[in-house]
């Protein structure tokens, strides 16, 4: 069965940390799944516990890049989030983000259709705040799915300010956790 699409569309917490992208304290480039255009910037995660992530995410501190996971069980979670930061407003006072992802499989083929999400629009998060986007696109596999490395690219679009971002991240899916053998009575 191929790669079944979720795609979340509903309101996650929100906490505001400092935008900056940054690794034990310094500042680094861009990255293929972290990347900035002038004050607009967003970095494409992979998780697998989307519930981990909103409780750390709530906590407040400096900005990070979020390393997010590169191995996943093919029957757990695969969560694709975006962090953003500089989205401009438009005449209304709010932004005009979205964000289009599109699956690969480990074939290198497109795996199911381009999904589209709204990513924020409301205000934009304080200058030099990050924020935590709303659209969200889980991969899904069924037992039979091949695992290997799926790449997922996500194209995060300021329409305010006419800028698009290119954002690309891979997961390993593996095998998932085996039920141990029962044992007890020689079964």
């Amino acid at each position: 069965m191929r790669l079944r699409w979720g795609l979340a569309l509903s309101l996650l917490p929100i906490g505001l940390l400092t935008a900056e992208w940054k690794e034990n304290g310094k500042a680094v480039p861009d990255k293929p799944w972290a990347r900035s255009a002038g004050d607009f910037g967003a970095q494409l995660v992979f998780t697998d516990d989307p519930d981990g992530l909103i409780e750390t995410w709530e906590k407040p501190g400096p900005a990070a890049l979020q390393h997010g996971i590169a191995n996943a069980p093919r029957d757990g979670d695969i969560v694709a989030v975006i962090f953003f930061f500089g989205c401009a407003a438009g005449a209304k006072g709010s932004c005009q983000t979205s964000v289009r992802f599109t699956a690969y499989g480990p074939d290198g083929k497109p795996w199911g259709d381009p999904q589209d999400a709204d990513l924020w629009s409301k205000r934009p998060p304080g200058k030099g705040l990050m924020q935590l986007g709303i659209g969200t696109m889980g991969l899904l596999l069924d037992p039979d799915d091949p695992l290997g490395v799926y790449r997922v690219k996500a194209e995060v679009s300021d329409k305010v300010a006419k800028k698009t971002l290119v954002l690309e991240r891979m997961v390993t899916v593996v095998e998932g956790e085996e039920e141990e053998a029962d044992d007890a009575e020689g079964v």
